[in-house]
């Protein structure tokens, strides 16, 4: 089973809609040690990645408050996605120099949510040092997608094949 096709009509119909850009050219300002040590070569490699990590979390700060305030949130990831670059950029005025990562939809819930399936939590946690039990193979993780992956996108826990 593949990944779900974006479908963007929540998009049209949410009361309310966070969009969420990130000015890359403010990795320029992140700690570097300007001394060509491992470290400082580290720091610049990585400055992306620490943007993209930083927008992620705050990303995911503001789904848990609009769902904590019980608001249906529909994260939708914009990096990639052209059609929704698109769209979003000129309807909002979004500059070239800002790239869109995340639209967040959000609204009261049209109707009450399931609880998703998910692991347990052993298979996910590890107490004092990493639990090699919770190492897949790579030919677990094949089988872990052909026989568990649409369940945990696709399913509510109740509906769970």
């Amino acid at each position: 089973m593949g990944f779900p096709t974006p479908n963007y009509n929540g998009v049209k119909t949410a009361p309310g809609l966070i969009v969420v850009a990130a000015d890359f050219r403010f990795v320029r300002a992140f700690p570097v040690l300007n001394d060509g040590s491992g470290l400082d070569r580290r720091y610049r490699q990585n400055a992306e990645r620490i943007l993209l990590q930083s927008v992620a979390a705050s990303t995911m700060s503001a789904h848990l408050a609009a769902a904590a305030l019980g608001y249906a949130v529909w994260w939708i990831t914009a990096i990639g996605q052209e059609d929704i670059q698109s769209k979003v950029r000129p309807l909002l005025g979004v500059p070239d120099e800002l790239a869109v990562i995340d639209v967040m939809c959000f609204g009261p819930p049209a109707k009450a949510s399931y609880k998703r399936w998910k692991k347990t939590l052993p298979q996910i946690m590890s107490w004092d040092r990493f639990d090699p039990a919770n190492l897949m193979t790579d030919a677990q993780i094949d089988e872990w997608i052909r026989t568990q992956r649409h369940k945990v996108m696709y399913r509510d826990e109740s509906k769970v094949d």
